[in-house]
Protein backbone atom coordinates (compact mmCIF):
# COMPACT_ATOMS: atom_id res chain seq x y z
CA UNK A 1 0.00 0.00 0.00
CA UNK A 2 1.83 3.83 -0.66
CA UNK A 3 2.27 5.72 1.59
CA UNK A 4 -0.21 8.98 2.25
CA UNK A 5 2.61 11.03 0.84
CA UNK A 6 3.51 9.08 -2.28
CA UNK A 7 -0.28 8.89 -3.39
CA UNK A 8 -0.54 12.78 -3.03
CA UNK A 9 2.74 12.90 -4.60
CA UNK A 10 1.20 10.89 -7.65
CA UNK A 11 -2.00 13.18 -7.69
CA UNK A 12 -0.51 16.24 -7.59
CA UNK A 13 2.18 14.77 -10.64
CA UNK A 14 -0.93 13.85 -12.96
CA UNK A 15 -2.83 17.14 -12.51
CA UNK A 16 0.35 19.34 -13.16
CA UNK A 17 1.29 17.21 -15.87
CA UNK A 18 -2.42 17.43 -16.84
CA UNK A 19 -2.18 21.63 -16.27
CA UNK A 20 1.13 22.04 -18.51
CA UNK A 21 -0.45 20.27 -21.51
CA UNK A 22 -3.37 22.65 -21.10
CA UNK A 23 -1.20 26.03 -20.79
CA UNK A 24 1.10 24.46 -24.15
CA UNK A 25 -2.19 24.41 -25.86
CA UNK A 26 -3.40 27.72 -24.52
CA UNK A 27 -0.12 29.39 -25.42
CA UNK A 28 -0.96 28.21 -29.10
CA UNK A 29 -4.22 29.82 -29.21
CA UNK A 30 -2.77 33.09 -27.70
CA UNK A 31 -0.07 33.41 -30.01
CA UNK A 32 -2.72 33.20 -32.50
CA UNK A 33 -5.23 36.04 -30.89
CA UNK A 34 -3.21 37.90 -28.55
CA UNK A 35 -6.72 40.02 -27.66
CA UNK A 36 -8.31 36.78 -26.51
CA UNK A 37 -9.66 37.91 -22.77
CA UNK A 38 -11.15 33.82 -22.46
CA UNK A 39 -7.89 32.38 -23.01
CA UNK A 40 -5.77 34.59 -20.51
CA UNK A 41 -8.47 34.16 -17.95
CA UNK A 42 -8.01 29.93 -18.22
CA UNK A 43 -4.28 30.23 -18.43
CA UNK A 44 -3.96 32.59 -15.29
CA UNK A 45 -6.50 30.42 -13.68
CA UNK A 46 -4.42 26.92 -13.93
CA UNK A 47 -1.13 28.82 -13.50
CA UNK A 48 -2.84 30.07 -9.93
CA UNK A 49 -4.07 26.41 -9.33
CA UNK A 50 -0.39 24.84 -10.53
CA UNK A 51 1.15 27.37 -7.77
CA UNK A 52 -0.78 26.37 -4.82
CA UNK A 53 -0.89 22.83 -5.40
CA UNK A 54 3.14 22.90 -5.50
CA UNK A 55 3.19 25.22 -2.48
CA UNK A 56 1.11 22.83 -0.31
CA UNK A 57 3.68 20.03 -1.55
CA UNK A 58 6.28 22.01 -0.71
CA UNK A 59 8.03 22.27 -4.51
CA UNK A 60 9.16 25.92 -4.23
CA UNK A 61 10.77 25.82 -7.95
CA UNK A 62 7.56 25.32 -9.56
CA UNK A 63 5.62 27.53 -6.89
CA UNK A 64 8.25 30.32 -8.05
CA UNK A 65 8.20 30.25 -11.48
CA UNK A 66 4.18 29.77 -11.52
CA UNK A 67 4.18 32.78 -8.98
CA UNK A 68 6.14 35.34 -11.58
CA UNK A 69 4.00 33.56 -14.91
CA UNK A 70 0.56 34.11 -12.81
CA UNK A 71 1.70 38.07 -12.54
CA UNK A 72 2.79 38.59 -15.90
CA UNK A 73 -0.94 37.33 -17.00
CA UNK A 74 -2.39 39.33 -13.75
CA UNK A 75 -0.69 42.73 -15.40
CA UNK A 76 -2.03 41.47 -18.67
CA UNK A 77 -5.81 41.03 -17.49
CA UNK A 78 -5.67 44.29 -16.01
CA UNK A 79 -3.96 45.91 -19.12
CA UNK A 80 -0.57 46.84 -17.59
CA UNK A 81 1.18 44.39 -20.38
CA UNK A 82 0.77 44.19 -23.51
CA UNK A 83 1.52 41.03 -25.22
CA UNK A 84 3.80 40.69 -28.04
CA UNK A 85 5.79 37.54 -29.70
CA UNK A 86 8.52 38.02 -28.19
CA UNK A 87 6.81 38.01 -24.61
CA UNK A 88 4.47 35.12 -25.81
CA UNK A 89 7.97 33.19 -26.82
CA UNK A 90 9.15 33.85 -23.42
CA UNK A 91 5.83 32.48 -21.90
CA UNK A 92 6.30 29.36 -23.66
CA UNK A 93 10.02 29.17 -22.36
CA UNK A 94 8.71 29.27 -18.85
CA UNK A 95 5.82 27.02 -19.74
CA UNK A 96 8.52 24.76 -21.29
CA UNK A 97 10.82 25.38 -17.64
CA UNK A 98 7.19 24.31 -15.94
CA UNK A 99 7.08 20.61 -17.19
CA UNK A 100 10.56 19.67 -16.58
CA UNK A 101 11.20 20.81 -12.84
CA UNK A 102 7.36 18.71 -13.38
CA UNK A 103 8.98 16.01 -14.16
CA UNK A 104 11.87 16.65 -12.70
CA UNK A 105 10.38 15.22 -9.33
CA UNK A 106 10.56 11.71 -10.15
CA UNK A 107 13.41 11.70 -12.57
CA UNK A 108 15.55 13.84 -10.26
CA UNK A 109 17.15 15.91 -13.20
CA UNK A 110 18.50 19.00 -12.33
CA UNK A 111 16.58 22.45 -14.51
CA UNK A 112 17.36 25.22 -15.28
CA UNK A 113 14.89 27.98 -14.75
CA UNK A 114 15.84 31.29 -12.77
CA UNK A 115 17.26 32.46 -15.85
CA UNK A 116 13.17 33.01 -17.62
CA UNK A 117 11.89 33.94 -13.85
CA UNK A 118 13.77 36.70 -13.59
CA UNK A 119 13.20 37.76 -17.07
CA UNK A 120 9.93 37.72 -16.92
CA UNK A 121 10.34 39.47 -13.01
CA UNK A 122 12.26 42.33 -14.44
CA UNK A 123 10.53 42.60 -17.54
CA UNK A 124 7.15 43.18 -15.55
CA UNK A 125 9.04 45.06 -12.66
CA UNK A 126 10.00 47.88 -15.87
CA UNK A 127 6.22 47.34 -17.69
CA UNK A 128 5.15 48.93 -14.59
CA UNK A 129 6.98 51.52 -14.06
CA UNK A 130 7.69 52.94 -17.81
CA UNK A 131 5.66 55.01 -19.20
CA UNK A 132 2.78 53.98 -21.26
CA UNK A 133 4.19 55.42 -24.10
CA UNK A 134 7.35 53.12 -23.96
CA UNK A 135 7.91 49.76 -24.30
CA UNK A 136 9.77 47.94 -21.71
CA UNK A 137 12.49 45.50 -23.12
CA UNK A 138 12.63 41.48 -22.38
CA UNK A 139 16.63 41.30 -21.69
CA UNK A 140 18.48 38.29 -20.44
CA UNK A 141 19.49 39.13 -17.08
CA UNK A 142 22.87 37.85 -15.79
CA UNK A 143 22.49 36.77 -12.04
CA UNK A 144 24.65 35.08 -9.80
CA UNK A 145 22.22 33.28 -8.48
CA UNK A 146 21.64 32.25 -12.14
CA UNK A 147 24.53 29.72 -12.30
CA UNK A 148 22.95 26.87 -13.19
CA UNK A 149 20.92 28.56 -16.57
CA UNK A 150 24.52 28.84 -18.07
CA UNK A 151 24.39 25.07 -19.03
CA UNK A 152 23.25 24.83 -23.20
CA UNK A 153 19.64 23.87 -23.71
CA UNK A 154 19.03 22.01 -27.03
CA UNK A 155 15.61 24.12 -27.78
CA UNK A 156 13.84 20.59 -28.45
CA UNK A 157 10.43 20.30 -27.43
CA UNK A 158 9.71 17.35 -25.48
CA UNK A 159 6.44 15.61 -24.86
CA UNK A 160 5.78 14.20 -21.20
CA UNK A 161 3.54 11.31 -20.09
CA UNK A 162 1.79 10.76 -16.38
CA UNK A 163 2.45 7.37 -14.90
CA UNK A 164 -1.51 7.85 -14.14
CA UNK A 165 -4.20 7.28 -16.34
CA UNK A 166 -7.18 8.65 -15.35
CA UNK A 167 -10.94 6.86 -16.19
CA UNK A 168 -14.08 7.91 -15.58
CA UNK A 169 -15.64 6.16 -12.74
CA UNK A 170 -18.44 4.87 -15.16
CA UNK A 171 -16.08 3.27 -17.43
CA UNK A 172 -14.63 1.69 -13.89
CA UNK A 173 -18.12 -0.02 -12.88
CA UNK A 174 -18.82 -0.72 -16.71
CA UNK A 175 -15.52 -3.06 -16.21
CA UNK A 176 -16.48 -4.20 -13.20
CA UNK A 177 -19.93 -5.03 -14.03
CA UNK A 178 -18.37 -7.80 -16.74
CA UNK A 179 -15.64 -8.88 -14.51
CA UNK A 180 -18.52 -9.98 -11.92
CA UNK A 181 -20.47 -11.70 -15.19
CA UNK A 182 -17.12 -13.37 -15.60
CA UNK A 183 -17.00 -14.72 -12.27
CA UNK A 184 -20.51 -15.94 -12.26
CA UNK A 185 -20.23 -18.00 -15.53
CA UNK A 186 -16.85 -19.39 -14.00
CA UNK A 187 -18.93 -20.72 -11.23
CA UNK A 188 -21.41 -21.90 -13.31
CA UNK A 189 -19.40 -24.05 -15.46
CA UNK A 190 -17.77 -25.45 -12.37
CA UNK A 191 -20.92 -26.15 -10.81
CA UNK A 192 -22.07 -27.86 -13.98
CA UNK A 193 -19.21 -29.80 -14.18
CA UNK A 194 -19.12 -30.82 -10.71
CA UNK A 195 -22.70 -32.08 -11.21
CA UNK A 196 -21.71 -34.20 -14.06
CA UNK A 197 -19.59 -36.38 -12.26
CA UNK A 198 -16.59 -34.40 -14.17
CA UNK A 199 -13.04 -33.08 -12.64
CA UNK A 200 -12.96 -29.24 -11.83
CA UNK A 201 -9.68 -29.43 -11.42
CA UNK A 202 -8.66 -28.29 -14.71
CA UNK A 203 -10.77 -25.02 -13.98
CA UNK A 204 -8.47 -24.06 -10.84
CA UNK A 205 -6.34 -21.88 -12.82
CA UNK A 206 -9.08 -20.05 -14.23
CA UNK A 207 -10.27 -19.37 -11.11
CA UNK A 208 -7.27 -18.03 -9.85
CA UNK A 209 -6.92 -15.41 -12.73
CA UNK A 210 -10.38 -14.33 -12.73
CA UNK A 211 -10.38 -14.22 -8.59
CA UNK A 212 -7.27 -11.62 -8.94
CA UNK A 213 -8.52 -10.21 -11.91
CA UNK A 214 -12.10 -9.31 -10.08
CA UNK A 215 -9.77 -8.02 -6.62
CA UNK A 216 -7.56 -6.03 -8.86
CA UNK A 217 -10.37 -4.01 -11.03
CA UNK A 218 -12.26 -3.77 -7.50
CA UNK A 219 -8.95 -2.59 -5.28
CA UNK A 220 -8.81 0.13 -8.25
CA UNK A 221 -12.19 1.75 -6.93
CA UNK A 222 -10.36 2.01 -3.64
CA UNK A 223 -9.30 5.09 -2.20
CA UNK A 224 -8.10 6.74 1.16
CA UNK A 225 -10.19 7.55 3.81
CA UNK A 226 -8.02 10.74 4.02
CA UNK A 227 -9.65 11.82 0.53
CA UNK A 228 -13.13 12.43 2.08
CA UNK A 229 -11.45 13.35 5.84
CA UNK A 230 -9.87 16.14 4.53
CA UNK A 231 -12.78 17.96 3.07
CA UNK A 232 -14.68 18.28 6.97
CA UNK A 233 -12.18 21.25 8.34
CA UNK A 234 -14.03 23.68 6.20
CA UNK A 235 -17.50 21.73 7.02
CA UNK A 236 -16.62 21.85 10.59
CA UNK A 237 -15.20 25.64 10.47
CA UNK A 238 -18.71 26.66 9.12
CA UNK A 239 -20.45 24.88 11.51
CA UNK A 240 -18.58 25.76 14.52
CA UNK A 241 -18.89 29.69 12.93
CA UNK A 242 -22.94 29.52 13.00
CA UNK A 243 -22.97 27.99 16.72
CA UNK A 244 -20.27 30.15 17.74
CA UNK A 245 -17.86 27.58 19.60
CA UNK A 246 -14.55 26.83 19.29
CA UNK A 247 -13.87 23.34 18.22
CA UNK A 248 -11.13 21.39 16.60
CA UNK A 249 -11.26 18.73 13.83
CA UNK A 250 -9.06 15.75 14.73
CA UNK A 251 -8.63 13.07 12.03
CA UNK A 252 -7.34 8.96 12.53
CA UNK A 253 -7.23 6.45 10.28
CA UNK A 254 -7.00 8.97 7.16
CA UNK A 255 -4.68 5.70 5.21
CA UNK A 256 -7.71 3.31 5.41
CA UNK A 257 -9.06 2.07 1.85
CA UNK A 258 -12.95 2.01 0.85
CA UNK A 259 -14.62 1.72 -2.67
CA UNK A 260 -15.06 5.62 -3.80
CA UNK A 261 -18.82 4.58 -4.87
CA UNK A 262 -19.40 3.68 -0.83
CA UNK A 263 -17.88 7.32 0.04
CA UNK A 264 -19.72 9.34 -2.66
CA UNK A 265 -23.34 7.82 -0.74
CA UNK A 266 -22.49 8.58 2.88
CA UNK A 267 -20.48 11.68 2.13
CA UNK A 268 -23.99 13.81 2.93
CA UNK A 269 -24.73 11.66 5.96
CA UNK A 270 -20.90 12.06 7.38
CA UNK A 271 -21.65 16.15 6.81
CA UNK A 272 -24.73 15.92 8.90
CA UNK A 273 -23.03 14.06 11.56
CA UNK A 274 -20.46 16.11 12.13
CA UNK A 275 -22.53 19.41 11.80
CA UNK A 276 -24.86 17.63 14.59
CA UNK A 277 -22.14 16.78 16.99
CA UNK A 278 -21.04 20.38 16.66
CA UNK A 279 -24.87 21.68 16.99
CA UNK A 280 -26.12 19.18 19.74
CA UNK A 281 -23.03 17.26 21.11
CA UNK A 282 -20.98 20.17 21.86
CA UNK A 283 -21.67 22.98 24.56
CA UNK A 284 -20.86 26.38 24.47
CA UNK A 285 -18.05 27.78 26.57
CA UNK A 286 -19.44 28.39 29.89
CA UNK A 287 -20.94 25.39 30.00
CA UNK A 288 -18.00 23.29 29.40
CA UNK A 289 -15.88 25.49 31.51
CA UNK A 290 -18.46 24.96 34.50
CA UNK A 291 -18.42 21.11 33.86
CA UNK A 292 -14.77 21.30 34.04
CA UNK A 293 -13.56 20.54 30.30
CA UNK A 294 -11.52 22.53 28.11
CA UNK A 295 -13.19 25.42 26.45
CA UNK A 296 -12.20 24.22 22.70
CA UNK A 297 -14.03 21.01 22.27
CA UNK A 298 -13.38 18.07 19.54
CA UNK A 299 -14.45 16.34 17.39
CA UNK A 300 -13.09 13.25 15.65
CA UNK A 301 -12.85 11.34 12.66
CA UNK A 302 -11.45 8.12 12.78
CA UNK A 303 -11.83 4.80 10.48
CA UNK A 304 -10.53 1.37 11.03
CA UNK A 305 -10.60 -1.85 9.72
CA UNK A 306 -12.19 -4.70 10.74
CA UNK A 307 -12.62 -8.30 8.78
CA UNK A 308 -14.23 -7.13 5.57
CA UNK A 309 -15.89 -3.87 7.08
CA UNK A 310 -14.97 -0.44 7.63
CA UNK A 311 -15.74 1.43 11.07
CA UNK A 312 -16.45 4.95 10.79
CA UNK A 313 -16.15 6.74 14.00
CA UNK A 314 -17.79 10.54 14.23
CA UNK A 315 -16.71 11.28 18.18
CA UNK A 316 -17.14 14.40 20.11
CA UNK A 317 -16.22 15.12 23.82
CA UNK A 318 -19.73 17.20 24.37
CA UNK A 319 -22.51 16.76 26.95
CA UNK A 320 -23.65 12.73 25.44
CA UNK A 321 -27.38 11.90 24.68
CA UNK A 322 -29.63 12.56 27.72
CA UNK A 323 -31.79 9.32 27.71
CA UNK A 324 -34.51 10.76 29.64
CA UNK A 325 -34.49 13.61 27.59
CA UNK A 326 -35.29 11.34 24.18
CA UNK A 327 -37.84 9.60 26.09
CA UNK A 328 -40.16 12.19 27.12
CA UNK A 329 -39.48 13.89 23.24
CA UNK A 330 -40.85 10.62 21.85
CA UNK A 331 -44.08 10.19 24.11
CA UNK A 332 -44.61 14.24 23.20
CA UNK A 333 -44.28 13.69 19.57
CA UNK A 334 -46.61 10.62 20.19
CA UNK A 335 -44.33 8.08 18.46
CA UNK A 336 -45.45 5.82 21.76
CA UNK A 337 -46.97 5.81 25.03
CA UNK A 338 -45.57 6.88 28.05
CA UNK A 339 -46.44 2.92 29.18
CA UNK A 340 -43.93 1.36 26.13
CA UNK A 341 -41.50 4.24 26.78
CA UNK A 342 -40.97 3.26 30.44
CA UNK A 343 -40.37 -0.98 29.37
CA UNK A 344 -37.86 0.55 26.28
CA UNK A 345 -34.27 0.05 27.39
CA UNK A 346 -32.04 2.89 26.66
CA UNK A 347 -30.65 1.47 23.17
CA UNK A 348 -34.21 1.12 22.45
CA UNK A 349 -34.95 4.65 23.23
CA UNK A 350 -31.65 6.17 21.50
CA UNK A 351 -32.89 4.17 18.70
CA UNK A 352 -35.59 6.77 18.00
CA UNK A 353 -33.22 9.47 17.02
CA UNK A 354 -32.97 7.74 13.58
CA UNK A 355 -37.11 8.12 13.36
CA UNK A 356 -38.75 10.15 10.59
CA UNK A 357 -39.43 13.96 11.79
CA UNK A 358 -37.71 13.19 15.34
CA UNK A 359 -35.29 16.40 16.32
CA UNK A 360 -34.01 16.82 20.14
CA UNK A 361 -33.24 20.32 19.68
CA UNK A 362 -35.35 23.21 21.70
CA UNK A 363 -35.00 25.50 19.13
CA UNK A 364 -34.72 25.87 15.26
CA UNK A 365 -31.53 27.17 13.99
CA UNK A 366 -29.17 26.89 10.52
CA UNK A 367 -28.19 23.65 11.33
CA UNK A 368 -30.97 21.95 13.59
CA UNK A 369 -34.06 21.31 14.86
CA UNK A 370 -35.94 20.86 11.76
CA UNK A 371 -36.12 16.86 12.55
CA UNK A 372 -34.55 16.47 9.29
CA UNK A 373 -30.81 14.32 9.25
CA UNK A 374 -30.83 11.05 10.99
CA UNK A 375 -32.90 9.03 9.91
CA UNK A 376 -31.51 9.85 6.19
CA UNK A 377 -28.31 8.91 7.66
CA UNK A 378 -30.11 5.51 8.81
CA UNK A 379 -31.19 4.90 5.43
CA UNK A 380 -28.06 5.80 3.77
CA UNK A 381 -25.76 3.68 5.38
CA UNK A 382 -28.24 0.97 5.35
CA UNK A 383 -28.98 1.32 1.37
CA UNK A 384 -25.06 -0.52 1.06
CA UNK A 385 -25.25 -3.39 3.87
CA UNK A 386 -24.42 -1.06 6.69
CA UNK A 387 -25.54 -0.69 10.12
CA UNK A 388 -25.33 2.82 13.02
CA UNK A 389 -24.49 2.07 16.24
CA UNK A 390 -24.57 4.80 18.99
CA UNK A 391 -22.06 5.07 21.90
CA UNK A 392 -22.61 7.59 24.39
CA UNK A 393 -22.33 8.43 28.16
CA UNK A 394 -23.94 11.59 29.32
CA UNK A 395 -21.68 14.32 30.38
CA UNK A 396 -18.84 12.77 28.47
CA UNK A 397 -19.35 12.58 25.02
CA UNK A 398 -21.10 10.80 21.60
CA UNK A 399 -19.99 8.04 18.67
CA UNK A 400 -21.34 7.51 16.34
CA UNK A 401 -20.21 4.49 14.48
CA UNK A 402 -21.08 3.63 11.04
CA UNK A 403 -20.10 -0.36 9.96
CA UNK A 404 -19.50 -0.31 6.47
CA UNK A 405 -18.59 -2.66 3.64
CA UNK A 406 -15.35 -2.08 2.07
CA UNK A 407 -16.35 -2.96 -1.62
CA UNK A 408 -20.14 -2.90 -2.80
CA UNK A 409 -18.73 -5.25 -5.66
CA UNK A 410 -18.31 -8.57 -3.58
CA UNK A 411 -19.65 -10.02 -0.03
CA UNK A 412 -18.96 -12.76 2.05
CA UNK A 413 -22.64 -14.16 2.87
CA UNK A 414 -24.30 -17.54 3.99
CA UNK A 415 -26.63 -19.58 2.02
CA UNK A 416 -29.85 -21.31 3.29
CA UNK A 417 -33.21 -22.93 2.17
CA UNK A 418 -36.63 -22.04 2.73
CA UNK A 419 -39.14 -25.00 0.85
CA UNK A 420 -36.86 -25.20 -1.75
CA UNK A 421 -35.99 -22.29 -3.20
CA UNK A 422 -32.28 -21.00 -1.64
CA UNK A 423 -31.40 -17.32 -0.54
CA UNK A 424 -29.14 -15.65 1.08
CA UNK A 425 -28.04 -12.72 3.88
CA UNK A 426 -24.39 -10.86 3.93
CA UNK A 427 -22.12 -12.24 6.64
CA UNK A 428 -22.04 -8.97 8.30
CA UNK A 429 -25.64 -9.18 9.67
CA UNK A 430 -24.82 -12.88 10.68
CA UNK A 431 -23.61 -12.88 14.74
CA UNK A 432 -24.15 -16.95 14.61
CA UNK A 433 -25.42 -20.12 13.78
CA UNK A 434 -27.35 -22.06 16.29
CA UNK A 435 -29.71 -25.34 16.36
CA UNK A 436 -32.67 -24.97 18.93
CA UNK A 437 -36.04 -27.15 20.00
CA UNK A 438 -39.25 -26.01 20.88
CA UNK A 439 -38.59 -26.46 24.05
CA UNK A 440 -35.89 -23.62 24.45
CA UNK A 441 -38.47 -21.06 23.54
CA UNK A 442 -40.78 -19.15 25.35
CA UNK A 443 -43.23 -16.62 25.49
CA UNK A 444 -43.08 -13.12 26.67
CA UNK A 445 -46.32 -10.96 25.64
CA UNK A 446 -47.21 -11.69 22.44
CA UNK A 447 -43.37 -12.83 20.99
CA UNK A 448 -41.90 -15.32 21.02
CA UNK A 449 -38.25 -15.91 22.62
CA UNK A 450 -35.02 -17.61 22.90
CA UNK A 451 -32.14 -17.50 25.72
CA UNK A 452 -28.68 -16.81 23.82
CA UNK A 453 -25.64 -15.85 25.37
CA UNK A 454 -27.70 -14.96 28.97
CA UNK A 455 -29.92 -12.47 27.38
CA UNK A 456 -33.92 -13.19 25.76
CA UNK A 457 -33.92 -12.53 21.95
CA UNK A 458 -37.06 -12.54 19.29
CA UNK A 459 -37.61 -15.20 17.51
CA UNK A 460 -39.33 -15.83 13.98
CA UNK A 461 -40.16 -18.19 11.43
CA UNK A 462 -39.08 -16.62 7.75
CA UNK A 463 -40.99 -18.82 5.94
CA UNK A 464 -43.91 -17.33 7.94
CA UNK A 465 -42.75 -13.98 7.46
CA UNK A 466 -42.39 -14.18 3.50
CA UNK A 467 -45.51 -15.33 3.24
CA UNK A 468 -46.97 -12.44 4.87
CA UNK A 469 -48.95 -10.20 2.41
CA UNK A 470 -50.36 -7.47 4.76
CA UNK A 471 -47.21 -5.67 6.67
CA UNK A 472 -49.80 -3.31 8.50
CA UNK A 473 -51.98 -5.69 10.24
CA UNK A 474 -49.06 -8.12 10.55
CA UNK A 475 -48.96 -10.05 14.16
CA UNK A 476 -46.26 -11.28 15.95
CA UNK A 477 -48.14 -15.10 16.10
CA UNK A 478 -48.32 -15.22 11.71
CA UNK A 479 -44.40 -14.88 12.23
CA UNK A 480 -43.31 -16.94 14.96
CA UNK A 481 -46.12 -18.66 17.56
CA UNK A 482 -47.72 -20.33 14.62
CA UNK A 483 -44.63 -21.81 13.06
CA UNK A 484 -43.18 -23.16 15.68
CA UNK A 485 -46.32 -24.75 17.30
CA UNK A 486 -46.80 -26.77 14.06
CA UNK A 487 -43.34 -29.00 15.26
CA UNK A 488 -42.44 -31.97 16.56
CA UNK A 489 -40.54 -31.62 20.29
CA UNK A 490 -37.78 -33.19 19.43
CA UNK A 491 -37.13 -31.83 15.89
CA UNK A 492 -34.31 -29.31 15.48
CA UNK A 493 -34.77 -25.72 14.49
CA UNK A 494 -32.09 -24.32 11.95
CA UNK A 495 -31.54 -20.93 13.78
CA UNK A 496 -29.27 -17.89 11.77
CA UNK A 497 -28.49 -15.24 14.80
CA UNK A 498 -29.07 -11.72 13.40
CA UNK A 499 -27.65 -8.90 14.29
CA UNK A 500 -28.66 -5.56 13.32
CA UNK A 501 -27.56 -1.91 15.12
CA UNK A 502 -27.73 -3.36 18.37
CA UNK A 503 -30.23 -5.60 17.98
CA UNK A 504 -30.43 -9.35 18.22
CA UNK A 505 -32.62 -11.66 16.39
CA UNK A 506 -33.48 -15.53 16.29
CA UNK A 507 -34.37 -16.36 11.97
CA UNK A 508 -35.56 -20.05 11.50
CA UNK A 509 -34.57 -21.10 8.08
CA UNK A 510 -35.18 -24.89 6.68
CA UNK A 511 -31.89 -25.75 5.79
CA UNK A 512 -28.49 -24.51 6.20
CA UNK A 513 -25.97 -24.75 3.26
CA UNK A 514 -22.05 -22.68 3.24
CA UNK A 515 -20.81 -19.30 3.13
CA UNK A 516 -20.24 -18.13 -0.37
CA UNK A 517 -18.57 -15.02 -1.78
CA UNK A 518 -21.70 -12.81 -4.08
CA UNK A 519 -21.82 -10.43 -6.16
CA UNK A 520 -24.96 -8.67 -5.43
CA UNK A 521 -27.29 -6.73 -8.11
CA UNK A 522 -30.30 -4.47 -7.32
CA UNK A 523 -33.86 -5.83 -8.16
CA UNK A 524 -35.43 -5.21 -11.02
CA UNK A 525 -38.91 -3.20 -11.21
CA UNK A 526 -41.38 -3.93 -10.11
CA UNK A 527 -39.48 -6.27 -7.82
CA UNK A 528 -37.28 -3.53 -6.28
CA UNK A 529 -40.77 -1.86 -3.78
CA UNK A 530 -39.84 -5.20 -1.54
CA UNK A 531 -39.50 -4.51 1.70
CA UNK A 532 -37.23 -7.52 2.74
CA UNK A 533 -35.42 -8.28 -0.14
CA UNK A 534 -31.89 -5.72 -0.58
CA UNK A 535 -31.21 -7.82 -3.65
CA UNK A 536 -30.43 -10.43 -5.68
CA UNK A 537 -27.46 -12.84 -7.33
CA UNK A 538 -27.11 -15.25 -9.63
CA UNK A 539 -25.69 -19.34 -8.40
CA UNK A 540 -23.04 -21.28 -9.97
CA UNK A 541 -25.98 -23.56 -10.79
CA UNK A 542 -27.61 -20.64 -12.88
CA UNK A 543 -30.60 -19.89 -10.07
CA UNK A 544 -31.25 -16.81 -8.87
CA UNK A 545 -30.56 -16.30 -4.94
CA UNK A 546 -32.82 -13.07 -3.39
CA UNK A 547 -30.56 -11.16 -0.79
CA UNK A 548 -32.69 -10.48 2.40
CA UNK A 549 -32.21 -6.78 3.81
CA UNK A 550 -31.87 -7.70 7.73
CA UNK A 551 -32.14 -4.28 8.37
CA UNK A 552 -35.51 -3.63 6.92
CA UNK A 553 -36.62 -7.01 8.63
CA UNK A 554 -35.49 -5.72 11.82
CA UNK A 555 -36.80 -2.46 11.49
CA UNK A 556 -40.28 -3.89 10.93
CA UNK A 557 -40.25 -6.56 13.51
CA UNK A 558 -39.48 -3.76 16.17
CA UNK A 559 -42.18 -1.68 14.83
CA UNK A 560 -44.72 -4.19 14.75
CA UNK A 561 -43.72 -5.22 18.36
CA UNK A 562 -44.09 -1.36 20.01
CA UNK A 563 -47.47 -0.84 17.96
CA UNK A 564 -48.16 -4.38 19.70
CA UNK A 565 -47.94 -3.17 23.23
CA UNK A 566 -49.36 0.34 22.54
CA UNK A 567 -52.55 -1.03 21.75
Amino acid sequence: MKSKEEEYQQLFLTEALENFEELNKLFVDLEKDHSNKKIIANIFRIVHTLKGNAMGMGYEKIADLSHVVEDVFGAIKNGEVSLDKELVDSLFRANDKLGGLINAITSGDRVSYLGIKTKLAVYLKNAREDQPSEKPELEETQNDSTEEDSQDESGNTTIAFADVVQIPVKKMDELLNMVGELVIERDRLISLFGSEGKSTLEFERIKRISSNLHYGVMNVRMVQMGFLFNKFHRVLRDAASTEQKEVELILKGTEVEIDRNILKIISDSLIHLVRNAVSHGIENAEERKDSGKDPKASVTLDAKLEKDNVVLTISDDGRGIDVFKIKEKIIKQKMVSEEVAEKLSDNEVIRYIFEPGFSSADKVTEISGRGVGMDVVKKAVESIGGQVLVDTELGLGTSINLLLPSSLALKGALLFDIKDQEYAIPLTYIDSVTYLKKADCHLIGDSLMVNYNDESIPIISLEGLLSVTDFVSMSQYDVSQKFVKEISDDEEMNVIVASHSGRKMGLIVDKLHRQKEIIEKKLPKPLDVSALLSGSTILGSGKVCPVLDISSIMDLLFQSTTKTQKS
